[in-house]
């Protein structure tokens, strides 16, 4: 039993890094880099660095990033359908929000290339209710099973974020490609 725990410690541990890059460099042919910004418009005042992105599942993190200070996210993520799964708001406890399945999705297909998303918008006020209700890892475990409910989501185009990218990664020779996340009907 030590042993299990100790491994779901390790996972856990290790996937509690920011998920941001530091470089445009050692992609992988199976994967490509994605950046935007994120906001959550809500009730209350949450600070960035207390917000976790996931995408494509909710447990153990593998596609999760967090923003920086003023909310722009900057990852690699595998070619292929990719979905926003979760938003986090760690505050202690913590608050979730579990995404539907390809509610907010985009392809990928350019390995080669820099993938501008959009400015991620959500309309989400953290309440009690977005608490985990299930204590450890066979908690974590149901509420992440739990498909979720559509939140409202609104994806612009913003120039002032691809700057941002550009000034932060200036060594970047990849092409940036704008192809905005999509959010099903």
């Amino acid at each position: 039993m030590k042993k299990v725990l100790f491994g779901l410690l390790t996972i856990f541990i290790a996937g509690c890094g920011s998920g941001r890059i530091t470089t445009t460099t050692g992609t992988k042919p199976t994967e490509t880099i994605v950046f935007g910004k994120l906001n959550i418009e809500s009730d209350n005042q949450l600070e960035n660095k207390k917000i976790l992105l996931h995408f494509n599942e909710r447990l153990w993190g593998k596609f999760a990033v967090w923003p920086d200070e003023e909310g722009y996210f900057y990852m690699k993520l595998p070619l292929g359908n990719n979905h926003i799964a979760l938003l986090e708001y760690r505050d202690g406890i913590g608050f979730y929000k579990n995404i539907p399945e390809n509610y907010v999705s985009i392809d990928l297909t350019e390995s080669n290339s820099v993938y501008y998303i959009g400015d991620i918008s959500f309309d989400w006020t953290p309440k009690e209710e977005d608490r985990r209700r299930q204590n450890g890892a066979t908690g974590a475990v149901i509420e992440a099973s739990q498909e979720g409910n559509k939140v409202p989501v609104v994806v612009s185009n913003n120039q002032k974020t691809i700057n941002y990218f550009v000034q932060k990664f200036p060594e970047n020779k990849k092409e940036i490609l704008t192809e905005l996340i999509k959010i099903e009907k």
